[in-house]
């Protein structure tokens, strides 16, 4: 017969035993859990490829909403050269509206129904992903796909164009913010609020632009691959930026706005579909001693930029920022009669989209002067003359080389 204490070891030894045992059990369990997890989370989302493009749809393709939903996804460029996409929808059932944001900002909007909506050619350079959200906000009840898709054939695009009659260089020859541009200087790579952007400085005679009748100059490739246009003379009318019966200062509120907008419809309804709804800086933003933070920033730090630093807003039409104006050749302190933007015909000072000085009541706006130069002293309720700016879509292919006598024509 078994000593006691040889009886207790034995049970003690059999319940460690079943112990590890139901804990084996237990580790498998809670691995198959935490592996289905991490697959259901992670591996179950919808991946698809097209082309060199690889389409994360983290959120799903599906639109299916009689609220609002936000639907993520990503594309991945998987090549070692730019790829092109739109962004389409398809199978839509009910009415609303949609914006798809990158990186916080509005790239496309507009309403979402019954037809097929799309976004522009949008760029992706070799290696690179881009992150979107998209906004749908319904009126009732609304179905439809979300869908990444890649265009036919070869797409060689205004701005390919334009960067390959003049490549691009890093670095400016003169000082930008300091120094006026009165030579060529070219095409100077940057960086904008959507990408990669290419500006013209100095004496430039290659960035000419035939559209809707009227002679054009670029001003940009956008960071979004849209071309930015300014005319090269200006609207016959004068306009004011604001009057004192506007509610406030942004620009939707002003009446430049409404101003432009009228002129869009008169000259350049017909042309529509060439004309993309992109965005433009309503800079007029205080900083915390209630001086305009565009001032300070141009007149004071001599440091331009193309990202905004005011307000981004959607539209079809605009002005110039006094950033833009200072890129392409014109300086704080003295006047400029050999950059593109100078124009022997201007007999009047011209309206910029940049506030300078004032008050709650009164704003001063940058405007540009018949010899070139920057003024800050002028009040934005005074009519005086307008230079409309537009952006070119992404997907039109031109004739010409961009000369005064051979400029860039819309191939329509």
């Amino acid at each position: 017969m078994e000593e006691p204490i040889l009886v207790k070891l034995k049970m003690k030894k059999r319940y460690k035993s079943t112990l590890a045992f139901l804990g084996i059990i237990i580790l498998g369990f809670l691995s198959v859990g935490v592996l289905y997890f991490f697959y259901d989370k992670v591996l179950n989302v919808p991946v698809e490829v097209n082309g060199v493009l690889s389409i994360n749809y983290v959120d799903g393709k599906k639109i299916n909403t009689d609220d609002s939903k936000i639907i993520k996804f990503s594309v991945t460029n998987e090549s070692d050269k730019v790829a092109y996409y739109y962004v389409s929808f398809s199978n839509v059932i009910g009415k609303g509206n949609y914006s798809l944001n990158y990186n916080d900002s509005v790239i496309m909007e507009g309403n979402l129904d019954d037809s097929t909506a799309a976004t522009n050619y949008i760029s992706l350079d070799a290696k690179e992903t881009k992150d979107y959200i998209l906004k749908v906000n319904a009126d009732s009840k609304i179905k439809g796909n979300i869908n990444v898709e890649i265009p036919s054939g070869t797409i060689f695009t205004f701005a390919d164009t334009i960067l390959k009659n003049t490549p691009p260089v890093n670095e400016a020859k003169t000082k930008v913010g300091t120094e006026e541009a009165t030579e060529y200087e070219g095409l100077i790579k940057s960086i904008d609020d959507l990408g990669i952007s290419y500006y013209y400085r100095g004496n430039i005679v290659n960035n000419y632009v035939s559209f809707a009748d009227k002679t054009w100059r670029i001003v940009r490739v956008n960071g979004d691959g849209t071309t930015r246009l300014v005319l090269d003379d200006a609207i016959s009318d004068v306009g004011s930026y604001y009057t004192d019966e506007d509610e406030s200062f942004e620009f939707k509120n002003v009446n430049m706005s409404s101003f432009l907008s009228d002129w869009f419809q008169n000259n350049l309804k017909e042309k529509e579909k060439y004309i993309a709804n992109t965005k433009f800086c309503s800079d007029i933003v205080k900083d915390n001693t209630n001086n305009y933070i565009a001032y300070k920033r141009i007149m004071t730090d001599k440091i331009p930029t193309l990202n905004c630093l005011g307000e981004l807003f959607s539209s079809n039409i605009g002005l110039l920022t006094i950033d833009e104006v200072i890129l392409a050749g014109a300086s704080p302190s003295n006047s400029n009669s050999s950059f593109y933007l100078y124009n022997s015909s201007l007999n009047e000072p011209w309206y910029t989209m940049s506030g300078a000085k004032g008050n709650d009541k009164d704003i001063y706006m940058f405007m540009i002067g018949t010899n070139g130069n920057v003024i800050t002293n002028v009040e934005g309720n005074l009519y005086r003359k307008v230079r409309p700016v537009i952006n070119l879509i992404k997907n039109i292919e031109v004739s010409g080389d961009g000369t005064k006598t051979n400029p860039y024509i819309v191939i329509e």
